[in-house]
């Protein structure tokens, strides 16, 4: 069911600094996919969702993908472009400080990271029933492999409850950890978490929205979501590669077309 007024926030704000020298034109959001960009994956996911409103946060002197986002605005999708305010900090949670005085006043919102592009599944319209159920915040993740989870963060679920989020960790010793659930750089959050938003010794002194969530769930409801689509990323060249891969298998699958 689509709620008139809720708004998706897609970063796409970072420097992709393992992609030089052609990050220094092309932002590693707008690598292909198959036919469409990595962020036009994501804003569609989104839409697909029932946000009415997705909010793209860009680097201040990135030009490409508001071009970009002002083609599909002209078809008809519902997204704007958003130069971040590093005047709030460096770190992931910028974009949301940039956005506060904007998102404050809804109950809750999206955010997804526009370089994670979830093949299948319905998973942001699954977490978004979860915050209507009460949540004060709802995190995504993926179980792996119980010996890759140290190139990970991990969500820390309550023993007495498989859903409940009662910390984030990250790159933890495989040893400490007992359900391996990856975090998925998917969220519906609310107001809340800006309190929370804060440069932290623990994140170098960036605003991290990880470390943000992870303190919510030691005085809040947080909950995990188990996604049910293909998480691939374009976040680094090998893993670049491994999106390209899926995606076209993908394709080929008669299961991807059910």
């Amino acid at each position: 069911m689509r709620r008139a007024g809720w708004t998706a926030v897609v970063t796409a704000a970072g420097h992709a600094t393992r992609f030089r020298p052609f990050s220094a034109i092309v932002p590693k959001e707008m690598l292909p996919v198959g036919h469409r960009p990595a962020v036009h994956h994501v804003i569609a996911e989104c839409v697909g969702a029932g946000a009415a409103t997705v909010v793209v946060a860009t680097r201040p002197d990135d030009l490409v993908v508001p071009a970009y986002l002002a083609m599909l605005r002209e078809d008809g999708v519902p997204v704007e472009a958003v130069a971040e305010d590093l005047g709030h900090g460096y770190g992931n949670g910028t974009p949301l400080l940039t956005l506060r005085a904007r998102l404050a006043a809804e109950e809750s919102f999206g955010v997804a990271f526009g370089d994670d592009v979830l093949l299948g599944g319905h998973d942001l319209a699954a977490m978004r029933g979860l915050a209507s159920n009460g949540a004060d915040a709802v995190i995504a993740a993926q179980r792996v492999d119980h010996a890759d989870i140290a190139s990970f963060g991990v969500v820390d679920i309550h023993p007495g409850d498989p859903d409940r989020v009662i910390g984030i960790r990250q790159r933890p010793d495989p040893a400490t950890v007992t359900e391996p659930l990856a975090v998925v750089s998917r969220l519906i959050l609310r107001p809340s978490i800006f309190d929370l938003l804060v440069p932290t010794e623990r994140a170098r002194g960036e605003v991290d929205l990880g470390v943000a969530v992870g303190e919510l769930a030691r005085i809040a409801d947080v909950r995990v979501h188990r996604i049910t689509g293909r998480w691939v990323t374009v976040g680094e060249p090998r893993r670049y590669l491994e999106a390209l891969q899926t995606y076209w298998q993908l394709q080929t699958e008669p299961a991807a077309h059910h």
